[in-house]
């Protein structure tokens, strides 16, 4: 990534693009001036001017309503509307748990596909749902309000959250089919009420295969080229039926091309853009060094699990891609951060903005402290880290500890009043929490030994040897040993043992001999305190973030584009290739490439083909796109989002970024920032062509 250049550039990003003209300030890098704070704009605040600039392209309100109606929204993900009888189109990904969940006694629909070919065909999804925005509306005032000046951090914390939920509460009335949710806006400086319709009845149409939807795995993951078809459609039902939809995208009968202005609709799950430096440099060197350590290791673990049986393997499958994804990400993330030339820009935008409220009376006497006490808190917050997660029951996703854990708690915290309680403990919790530990779901010592030799060896690593929980779990044994021997010695193996145990009350738990129940008695009084010191920084914080936004939106108003909050947003690109590898991107993949690059790397996974598309090879036309960049703005909760052109038609089903816009989570710049999408001629190709699935591309494309 190479950042801009010049930092006056900052200013004009946070407010004042408004008044220039757009290309006689085009600076030599080639960034079109003020967007380093980003693209994902909000549908109640549209950048019109900037378009009609930028594109001469000024959108009507009705095409806006439109668009937002169209779009969609899962568990994690973006979806998109694409007929009138109530088709989804999502990333497979997004669908993986319904897939799995639909499956049958002897079915692999991961590693197969499912299409139904009629409507008594599609499988209901079991919990799943789909939201879509009806409207937007500002509470800004009815949050603010609820907290009178001066309120201490914690106090301010329980007000916001009770209006938040007042708010969301009056929203829903006694309505089953609304979904509410008070969104923070720059951090707390605006707050905004997104009133969705929720469809619970969501059934599975389409699946493709995984490997054909994460083709190239994790080697080609946040790359490009790409040949991926990754894809899944669902529909919503109302009372029994296909819902009728008034709004959803149309189907574009040509699709793109290079240059083209194309809009990705989504849910953008989280950037930090607007974070301060103190924030930046607790994450670069204290949070995600911490991740990355933690990922590693419980992707080795599961790794060595899988070569142990085919049965491991499949069964490992879901966990060890959504920690390779995250893993990737937070090194792509991190390489920003190291990035001295952007962090210079970002603590010289800092600088620069900070001036601008000291210059104020009003606003330094407001505000101008806020900086300040947020790195007070990031340095109390690096000081307490090895402690917080070591000091704790997690460890790695083990079973053991976090059952010994709530064995433990379980006599102290029923002891007090519900709202005195850990929440777990509650009332409107304690079913859900009492049905896992007493399952019968049987404990996997092999995974529970070695995830905690992974756990124990990282806790050697951070802790001394004097520490409490160390002495506990390790003694003078190696992580391994200790790990064996904990797990042979259990006694809280099964549902049985736990009920027999938190039933004796604390009587048999303080005569338990149990190591994990041992150790969690050695964890429970340090863990406590740390996590009320903690709860008590994030709420000072907070009301400091707020001070902060509340800052900007007094300087520059808001024609900046807030952080991501997976909340619904309109980002505007231009499909481009662009120079890496000493070369250039090519806009467009084809079919010729997917083929090309299964053959050139032998036909093994992850870049084997499935007989389905080996059988189709000739049916093919392999000229037809596949996959596409642009210089859309997303980041991850876009999976699944629709791209659409300047007719609000679909063009192509967003799924990944290349590796150089993982940065963008703190700096968006354009140059090499690239979106990554499944081109829609090839999703109807492919319908066509390799799955039979003729009658579902004919409810997409009817009538473009």
């Amino acid at each position: 990534m190479v950042p801009v250049k010049r930092t006056a550039l900052w200013l004009v990003a946070l407010g004042f693009f408004a008044a220039a003209p757009a290309l006689a300030q085009q600076p030599a890098s080639g960034e079109y001036p003020g967007l380093e704070t980003g693209k994902m704009w909000t549908f109640d605040v549209p950048p019109l001017e900037y378009w009609a600039r930028r594109y001469n392209f000024r959108p009507s309100q009705e095409w806006l309503d439109h668009a937002r109606l169209s779009a969609a929204r899962l568990p994690g993900c973006t979806a998109s509307f694409v007929s009138a009888d109530g088709l989804v189109m999502t990333n497979h990904h997004c669908a993986r748990g319904c897939v799995d969940a639909v499956a049958r006694q002897g079915e692999d629909l991961l590693g197969n596909g499912f299409y139904a070919h009629t409507r008594a065909e599609e499988r209901a999804c079991p919990g799943n749902y789909v939201d879509q925005l009806l409207e937007i509306s500002d509470v800004t005032q009815q949050v603010a309000g609820a907290i009178p000046a001066g309120t201490p951090a914690q106090r301010a914390a329980d007000l916001r959250n009770d209006a938040i939920r007042g708010i969301e509460r009056t929203c829903r009335g006694t309505a089953t089919d609304l979904n509410c949710q008070v969104v923070a806006m720059y951090a707390g400086g605006q707050y905004k009420l997104y009133k969705f319709h929720r469809y619970t009845d969501v059934r599975l149409v389409m699946a493709v295969e995984a490997s054909t939807a994460f083709f190239g795995g994790d080697p080609d993951n946040f790359t490009y080229p790409r040949y991926d078809v990754d894809m899944s459609f669902l529909r919503v039902y109302v009372n029994g039926q296909p819902a009728h939809m008034e709004h959803y995208y149309r189907w574009s009968a040509n699709g793109s091309r290079d240059g083209d202005l194309v809009f990705v609709v989504g849910n953008p799950g989280s950037t930090g853009r607007l974070r301060t430096m103190a924030q930046l440099e607790y994450t670069r060197d204290t949070q995600y060094p911490a991740s990355i350590d933690q990922l590693t290791r419980q992707i080795a673990v599961y790794h060595q699990l899988s070569d142990l049986s085919p049965e491991r393997a499949a069964a490992n499958r879901n966990q060890i891609f959504g920690l390779e994804n995250s893993l990737k990400a937070i090194t792509g993330y991190q390489s920003g951060l190291l990035d001295r030339q952007l962090m210079d820009h970002k603590r010289q935008w800092e600088t620069d903005f900070r001036a601008r409220v000291n210059a104020n009376v009003d606003l330094k006497r407001q505000y101008g402290a806020a900086w300040d006490n947020i790195a007070r808190i990031r340095r109390e917050m690096a000081g307490l880290d090895a402690h917080r997660r070591y000091y704790a029951f997690g460890a790695f996703g083990t079973s053991l500890l976090n059952y010994a854990g709530t064995i433990v708690r379980y006599a102290a915290e029923m002891a007090k009043p519900d709202s005195a309680r850990l929440m777990p403990f509650r009332d409107a919790m304690r079913q859900r929490m009492e049905g896992r530990l007493y399952g019968n779901t049987p404990i996997d010592t092999t995974q529970e030994i070695r995830l905690l030799t992974a756990y124990f060896t990282a806790m050697e690593r951070e802790l001394p040897a004097t520490d409490p929980v160390r002495r506990q779990a390790l003694g003078t044994r190696t992580p391994e040993d200790a790990a064996r021997a904990m797990v042979q010695a259990s006694q809280i193996l099964t549902g049985d043992q736990r009920r027999v145990l938190v039933q004796g009350g604390a009587a048999a738990v303080a005569a338990s001999t149990d190591p994990f129940i041992a150790l969690a008695k050695v964890i429970d009084p340090l863990e406590r305190p740390i996590a009320t010191h903690w709860t008590e920084l994030m709420n000072e914080e907070t009301s400091n973030n707020e001070l902060v936004a509340r800052a900007l939106l007094a300087v520059f108003g808001n024609t900046v584009s807030p952080d991501a909050t997976f909340s619904l947003r309109i980002q505007d690109g231009e499909v481009r290739g662009y120079p890496y590898n000493g070369t250039i991107a090519q806009p467009y993949t084809t079919f010729y490439g997917m083929f090309d690059r299964s053959i050139g790397m032998g036909g093994r996974e992850p870049f084997a083909l499935t007989p389905k598309w080996l059988a189709a090879r000739d049916r093919l036309d392999l000229s037809t796109p596949l996959d596409a960049v642009s210089t859309n703005d997303i980041i991850g909760g876009n999976s699944g989002s629709p791209v659409i052109n300047r007719d609000a038609e679909v063009v192509g089903l967003v799924f990944d970024g290349n590796i150089e816009s993982l940065p963008g989570n703190f700096l968006y710049t354009e140059r090499l920032n690239r979106s990554v999408w499944v081109d829609s001629r090839a999703i109807i190709e492919a319908l066509r062509r390799v799955y039979d699935a003729g009658a579902l591309a004919n409810e997409m494309t009817r009538g473009n």
